[in-house]
């Protein structure tokens, strides 16, 4: 190789005999000179550090190569990854996710695991292998996706509630999967892994209860917690090895028992580096390890890209739609799942130090996933010209049974003096304050969990999509004297402006914007007020302040009833 040349007549030590501090050392200078690289093309870091490894490893360079040491560090990676994600996983969390994405989530991996088998099978692959082609096809990136959804604020809508929950669903599944894949697979030994796994799950239960008055004292120093936390983790990873599980069950197990501690935010905070440093460590080494495709593994890797980027995600629009959701909701929850995950880079990495797939195999799944992460972002950017194209072909759908279609209440020929869309937030706080004729009001909504609360509670609603132009024809027919709108989307209060002052000019329309920015463009597009909430809350803030110097108790507790209230509106008919 040119550069082991170079090295070697700069007189420094010959690659085979670089030092493993050197070659950490050339690791990290290369994953944060490609991460730099990669922020600027707003790309993931988790590829900018495949890549710093692919540039070391024997495909370019060749200054690198895999060895025990290094991938010895990476199952350190893998251990802190799954640590936070374990931390991620608390009660709150799981109570929160509904029927419909537990629906969406469990069959979207059980059909594209399916569909996966029966496509691979004719590649003359082993079934462990199989296994993993599955897992990996059927799994969608959390890391990205989150991202993706918190950049355009879209994580508090419909859309990514449900998207958030099904992610949630698939961690549940690979961290299932981790726990069945032994040296040996079959159904015997997946039983028996079960089997030590829910062992290890009561002793860490008990752990994590001795450990908790540990944690206590040891928050008063900020040392002491960071040594302790890791002390914790590694005895959980220890003691998971000595059941027989892998090190990164025993990592993930240590995560979950410490997601409810009143000290994990302390915890995410003093830990955060070292996962960096580690994980850096892990994606570039997963590139090192990366080698040459053959010509006869194309076709392999053009279909695994095929099911990951176009056949999951309509799948997923399928499910959505079976769900009862609308056409939009249905094609944008669809449109951010179409990639695999880091989750299905930390299996396939496992699966190649228990040596049950060759380098080969684990290049082609490693390259599918970095082309499908690579083209998220694209694709989630280009989502309105997709939608756009994608509705003029979504009669097609209309044949799948989406089972809340008609769900309308009290929408007679009657007029409507209000219509409210959007009762999630602001809207349900609006509705609990309503004190005149509901027979007047009229609720829009395309969440159709709240559309069957309004129903119980005999309020006007109507089940609908807001770009949908038949509910534009809807709020023309009613001519309301004044529309709320609590959407956080611009282009869609836009929409809802035009249609209410075409209509009739002399109608109120009451919009909510994100910023200012938006807030001004809306006023100069019609609308005769707009609400700003982070201003709203700065201007009150004056006022509160003046009543928590008066008695700070009697505010918060009120407070915190009417946020009870407000929350239990929709969902809890039945209670006062």
């Amino acid at each position: 190789m040119v550069t082991g040349f170079i090295i070697e007549k700069l007189g420094v030590l010959p690659i085979s005999e670089l030092s493993i501090i050197f070659q950490i050392g050339l690791m990290i200078v290369f994953a944060g000179i490609f991460a730099f690289i990669f922020k600027l093309l707003k790309q993931p870091r988790i590829l900018a550090y495949i890549v710093a490894g692919i540039i070391l490893g024997p495909l370019v360079l060749g200054i690198i190569e895999s060895n025990e040491t290094i991938l010895a560090l990476s199952e350190i990676g893998v251990a802190f990854l799954l640590f936070f994600a374990g931390l991620e996983i608390h009660l709150d969390s799981l109570k929160k996710v509904g029927k419909s994405s537990i629906f969406i989530g469990l069959f979207e991996v059980t059909i594209m695991v399916i569909i996966s088998l029966a496509i691979f099978s004719a590649f003359s692959k082993t079934n462990i292998e199989l296994l993993y082609i599955a897992l990996v096809v059927a799994l969608s990136s959390t890391m990205i996706v989150i991202k993706s959804l918190s950049d355009r604020d879209q994580l508090r809508t419909l859309h990514g509630r449900m998207i958030v929950s099904i992610l949630l669903i698939q961690d549940i599944i690979a961290i299932t999967a981790l726990a069945m894949l032994t040296d040996t697979v079959n159904l015997n030994a997946a039983l028996i892994s079960l089997g030590k796994a829910s062992l290890f799950i009561v002793f860490a239960i008990i752990l994590a209860k001795v450990a908790k008055p540990i944690f206590r004292i040891s928050a008063k120093s900020n040392e002491l917690i960071l040594i302790i936390t890791l002390s914790f983790l590694f005895l959980f990873s220890l003691s998971a090895y000595s059941f027989g599980l892998s090190i990164a069950i025993g990592s993930f197990f240590a995560g979950v028992a410490l997601a409810n501690s009143t000290y994990k935010t302390e915890i995410k905070g003093r830990v955060h580096s070292l996962r960096d440093f580690f994980g850096a460590i892990l994606f570039v080494s997963l590139g090192v390890q990366l080698t040459i495709i053959s010509s006869n593994q194309i076709n392999f890797l053009i279909i695994l890209i095929a099911l990951i980027m176009i056949i999951k995600p309509l799948l997923i629009v399928m499910l959505t739609r079976i769900g009862g959701y609308t056409d939009r909701t249905a094609f944008l929850t669809g449109n951010y799942m179409g990639q695999s995950s880091e989750f299905s880079l930390i299996l396939i990495t496992q699966g190649l130090i228990l040596g049950q797939i060759t380098n080969e195999f684990f290049s082609v799944l490693v390259f599918a996933t970095i082309i499908s992460m690579s083209l998220t972002g694209y694709v989630i950017s280009f989502e309105k010209g997709l939608y756009h194209k994608y509705s003029k072909f979504s009669r097609l759908l209309k044949k799948v049974p989406a089972n809340n279609e008609m769900l309308v209440y009290g929408l007679n020929k009657k007029r409507k003096k209000i219509i409210l869309f959007g009762c999630h937030r602001m809207g349900s706080m609006f509705l609990k304050k309503y004190k005149g004729d509901k027979n007047e009001l009229l609720v829009i909504d395309f969440n159709p969990e709240i559309i069957k609360y309004l129903m119980k509670k005999k309020i006007p609603c109507l089940y609908g999509d807001y770009g949908n132009p038949e509910v534009f024809e809807t709020l023309k027919f009613l001519n309301p004297e004044i529309v709320l709108s609590t959407i956080p989307s611009k282009e869609e209060n836009i929409n809802i402006i035009k249609m209410v002052k075409t209509n009739n000019q002399n109608n109120i329309v009451v919009v909510v914007a994100e910023s200012i920015h938006d807030a001004i463009e809306l006023y100069h597009k019609g609308a005769d007020y707009v609400v700003v909430p982070k201003v709203v809350s700065g201007e009150g803030i004056f006022d509160i302040i003046s009543a928590l110097k008066k008695d700070k108790d009697a505010v918060k507790k009120k407070e915190i009833n009417q946020l009870k209230k407000a929350h239990h509106y929709l969902f809890n008919p039945d209670k006062k």
